[in-house]
């Protein structure tokens, strides 16, 4: 029997539900070593948006987006993914039958220009959208997606600060050594110490 406690250790992922772990199965090959799958929705068979036979899986990972469009009946997929750090801004459009994910990201034209069935192009052609996801696992991806845009920025802002801050550093170190307070070898030693922290 597939989705047993060893399959939730080999994908990494908190998933308990059948469905999901076998679809997690399907991707195991392309998720990063140290990546966990947070949810997984499926578009609609039947409501506006969906495919009838085809439908695209959509994966959340603490890492990325990743959609799978199976063809051929489910012979042949393709696999797009998108990383948080690439995503500007993920909501939902709820409708009486089911939600729409909206998310803007540069370069995002090149998965519409696929033609993935349920992924449609905005106005704006940073903008896409993945029809017919259940409400509730809407919900859940937009979570997981704001969570890692919050993420994929910490870091960035992290460097720049330090960054910031050693340059600062050095400056003052510099005015040290021009008044005369610090000797050309102290001045060194201290640039170089500081420059270990970048």
């Amino acid at each position: 029997m597939f989705g047993g406690e060893d399959d939730k250790a080999k994908f990494n992922t908190v998933l308990t539900d059948e469905d999901d772990l076998a679809e997690i199965k399907k991707i195991a090959d392309r998720l990063d070593e140290d990546e966990t799958v947070l949810v997984v929705a499926r578009q609609s068979r039947v409501k506006p948006g969906g495919s009838l036979t085809t439908p695209n899986i959509i994966f959340a990972t603490n890492k990325r987006l990743i959609i799978r469009d199976p063809r051929s009946l489910g012979l042949r997929q393709s696999i797009e993914d998108i990383s948080y750090d690439r995503i500007t801004s993920a909501r939902i459009d709820q409708g009486m039958l089911s939600s729409r994910i909206i998310l803007r990201a540069p370069g995002l034209s090149t998965i519409a220009e696929k033609k993935l069935d349920g992924i449609t192009m905005g106005s704006d052609s940073n903008e896409g959208q993945i029809e017919a996801i259940p409400k509730d696992k809407a919900e859940k991806i937009i979570e997981a997606v704001n969570q890692g845009i919050q993420r994929a920025k910490v870091p960035t802002t992290t460097i720049v600060n330090n960054q910031a801050s050693i340059a600062d550093e050095l400056d003052k170190l510099a005015k040290l050594k021009e008044q005369g307070v610090l000797s050309e070898a102290e001045f060194v030693q201290m640039k170089q110490e500081l420059l270990k922290k970048l």
